[in-house]
């Protein structure tokens, strides 16, 4: 595997997980791989008050509880990196919540990976997306996403390529060639595809299954009816009946915004995901 800098983007221990442990099964899986682990602490933004001196103080306050918070969180994650059987650099990055996906991606430009925490519901939520979306859209490095719960011990054995014969499916699939050498069984997913020019071709999903095959990758085709399901939930579904333990998706083909407004299958499988997900955008 010629990955050979992996980051773990972490921010709690217990929450952060099974980034932890999927950043340490990958680095396993490589010979001399470098595991880090890059803390984040968001910072509450300036209060609004009349009086400046109120704003200066209440601030000051804020921001001294959120360190103080932070540096306990930091302790945890120092042990259960100590417990890890490996050196594990750990760095530190604090911002703005508004501005910490950013931070996340000056952090991931310098890795071949970046492992996260798929965002559970609840407090945090927004946050951690928005961290997983500044790491899609600003460092130009995959984004592999760890769903709550996982442990491993290993991943790229049975890899199902979600594919829509997009540019974001086709660069998500070239970021995967590290992990695909470990492939025992590969499966090229389409959902309610239909022949077309300028997309699939002739027989959707053939093209890229014959390209992976000339790789010596043992890939198969999969076209599948959603049924009435989204297409993010009809790729979960079918994933787990193939005992998937990856899936390749490309990241938002559409507008952040449009994808906001009016959903899209990035972000529900990012929100549902059992198995982990590697993105590109």
């Amino acid at each position: 595997m010629s990955w050979k800098d992996i980051l773990a983007i972490v921010a709690e221990a217990e929450a952060d997980e099974p980034a932890i442990a999927l950043g340490e099964a990958l680095a396993k899986q490589c010979d001399k791989c470098h595991l880090a682990a890059a803390f984040l602490t968001p910072l509450p933004d300036e209060p609004l008050a009349y009086e400046p001196t109120v704003v200066a103080g209440v601030w000051a306050e804020l921001l001294g509880r959120a360190r103080a918070d932070a540096d306990a969180e930091r302790t945890r994650v120092e042990a259960r990196l100590a417990r890890s059987g490996q050196a594990v650099d750990l760095r530190n990055a604090e911002a703005l919540s508004r501005d910490l996906g950013r931070v996340a991606a000056v952090h991931a430009r310098y890795a071949d990976v970046a492992v996260m925490t798929r965002p559970a519901e609840g407090a945090g939520q927004e946050l951690r997306e928005e961290i997983i979306e500044g790491v899609l859209f600003h460092s130009g490095r995959p984004a592999l996403i760890a769903p709550p719960g996982w442990k491993g011990p290993t991943i790229g054995k049975r890899v199902v390529i979600a594919w829509d014969a997009s540019r974001e499916a086709t660069r998500a699939l070239s970021e995967a060639d590290d992990i695909l050498e470990f492939a025992e069984a590969v499966t090229v997913m389409t959902v309610d595809a239909k022949p077309k020019m300028f997309g699939h071709g002739d027989q959707p999903g053939a093209n890229i299954a014959a390209h992976l095959t000339r790789r010596g990758l043992p890939a198969e085709v999969r076209n599948v009816d959603s049924m009435g399901r989204s297409a993010s939930l009809a790729i979960l579904d079918e994933a787990k009946a193939l005992n998937a333990d990856l899936i390749v998706m490309g990241g938002y083909a559409h507008s952040r915004l449009r994808e906001l407004v009016f959903g899209g299958a990035t972000r529900e499988l990012l929100r549902a995901t059992t198995i982990p997900l590697l993105m590109a955008h």
